[in-house]
């Protein structure tokens, strides 16, 4: 993977991967940044003054984009780090980055991406599952049984690595030998704790994709921020069983539909949550066969019971 000036430059302004001192650009910043520049490698070398009068920015924020471009030694001794974990940093300036992230979540994309297992995996097509933890037999059955849609069209399945609906989807995806997706609400040093997540990634059976720093712990917020890439990165993402209302899953769902981060189906079949046929009342797509899934269509428009085998076991 080639890495040009550009995106070395935008991984430095955002870097979360090693403490220099300074507060990294927000995805919200570094998009600001590349409207305001189209190369942020500009900026390297720079005075604090010239930042401030190429970017249009305050001279304080200018000094802090300037310490963190002159950072590099640092940087890159830990990236090199990350890289002989067998974990690699992309940029979403890079070509490798996901496309489809780039285009359906616009200024709300992540500005990287640190990935282990096979980066191809991210440009697969693929069908997300999203649903509560405390999710029934039923439900965990439906979560399983899109391993088998998936296996029948050539797609992956792409997942939040949490306990309940998205291990079983996983799992049974993994049983199958369909390519996964896990996108974790902490960082991915934490994830790969589980001796099995690190066992699937280093067999190229499991890429994992996280927009937070390697030791990053889980936040509401971190979960948010994985429920929109998971939609994105789908070709259709189904909603198992949801609460209504509140909770990760709602909340998601709600976002993905209202912003068109991506095509949402939702399961009204046995098992569905409270909060399912709401979500269809709200613009989801009803199914209750696990076939229909990748028959639902939306128009992408700009923003306005048997137990299955646990992926932690």
């Amino acid at each position: 993977m080639i890495v040009t000036d550009a995106s070395l430059a935008a991984l430095m302004l955002t870097n979360r991967i090693v403490d220099v001192g300074e507060k990294p650009l927000s995805a919200s910043e570094f998009w600001s940044l590349c409207h305001a520049i189209d190369d942020p490698s500009l900026l390297v070398g720079m005075s604090a003054e010239d930042i401030a009068e190429n970017v249009s920015i305050s001279l304080g924020d200018a000094e802090r984009y300037a310490a963190l471009l002159g950072a590099g030694t640092a940087f890159a001794f830990e990236r090199e780090r990350l890289e002989e974990e067998g974990v690699r940093l992309i940029s979403a300036l890079d070509d490798a980055f996901p496309e489809r992230l780039r285009h359906r979540l616009r200024d709300a994309c992540p500005s990287f991406l640190l990935v282990g297992g096979p980066l191809e995996f991210l440009d697969l097509g693929a069908i997300g599952v999203v649903g509560s933890r405390d999710a029934s037999p039923e439900a965990l059955e439906v979560a399983a049984s899109t391993s088998t849609v998936a296996s029948s069209s050539g797609m992956a399945v792409v997942s939040g690595l949490a306990r309940g609906i998205d291990q079983a989807a996983m799992a049974a995806a993994l049983h199958a030998g369909v390519p996964v997706v896990g996108v974790p609400t902490e960082g991915i040093r934490v994830a790969a704790r589980s001796p099995e997540i690190r066992r699937r990634a280093h067999a190229g059976e499991l890429c994992i994709a996280s927009p937070y720093g390697p030791t990053m712990r889980f936040t509401a917020g971190n979960a948010m921020g994985r429920n929109k890439i998971i939609y994105a990165l789908a070709d259709v993402t189904l909603v198992v069983c949801s609460d209504s209302g509140s909770g990760g899953t709602w909340e998601g769902a709600r976002e993905a539909m209202r912003r068109s981060f991506g095509r949402v189906a939702v399961w009204t079949g046995e098992g569905a949550g409270p909060g399912n046929s709401k979500l269809v009342e709200l613009g989801g797509v009803a199914v209750n066969e696990v076939g229909e899934v990748l028959a639902v269509e939306t128009v992408e428009s700009a923003p306005a019971a048997a137990r299955q085998p646990s992926l932690f076991d």
